[in-house]
């Protein structure tokens, strides 16, 4: 009886979390700091140098860069180590629509009055979001691919399953894959 259970094969583990996107959230997460302390400090600086639309539009813009910011470090920093698509499509999508739309916008409009430490740190944020675009998008690639190998794994053994009992109805099945699986 035992000849005919198909050998259950364990499925390949590797680690694909992307080295150059860790890296690069790390260094980023490192300026974060700094980054928020000089745009604190910039923005009380200025607050009275700029028109009452620009102090209004300048202050929102900065909370939801430096918010977003953190959020996006987060979603990134965990979805490449624990592999999570969906951790990492975040990090992308809030990469892609957010930060550097909104940090292009910062250090483009010539009305913040921007001081030259803000573009410094502006032009890190912006090379740091190109770089991390670049490697999520590699990360996600990689990690869908192994999620589509262990699918179509798991349905292979499924099928094997089928093919080695006489299986009348799913409620067979369902008893016939408990049995196989306790072995």
């Amino acid at each position: 009886m035992e000849d005919h259970i198909p050998e259950r094969r364990p499925f390949k583990l590797e680690i694909i979390s992307s080295f150059a996107l860790q890296m690069a959230v790390y260094f980023n997460l490192c300026i974060y700091p700094m980054h928020f302390i000089n745009l604190c400090l910039s923005l009380y600086f200025k607050h009275k140098l700029l028109s009452v639309t620009y102090q209004v539009i300048a202050f929102s813009a900065c909370l939801v860069h430096l918010g977003s910011e953190g959020v996006r470090l987060g979603l990134g920093f965990y979805g490449n180590l624990a592999e999570n698509m969906s951790a990492l499509f975040g990090f992308l999508i809030t990469t892609i629509i957010i930060q550097i739309p909104l940090t292009v916008f910062l250090v483009s409009n010539s009305a913040f009055l921007n001081l030259p430490l803000e573009f410094v740190f502006y032009i890190m944020i912006v090379i740091f979001s190109a770089f991390q675009t670049v490697f999520a998008i590699q990360a996600l690639k990689k990690t869908a691919d192994r999620e589509v190998s262990k699918y179509l794994d798991k349905i292979e053994r499924e099928k094997e399953v089928l093919a080695s009992s006489d299986v009348k109805s799913p409620k067979t099945l369902k008893k016939t894959k408990r049995i196989h699986y306790q072995r």
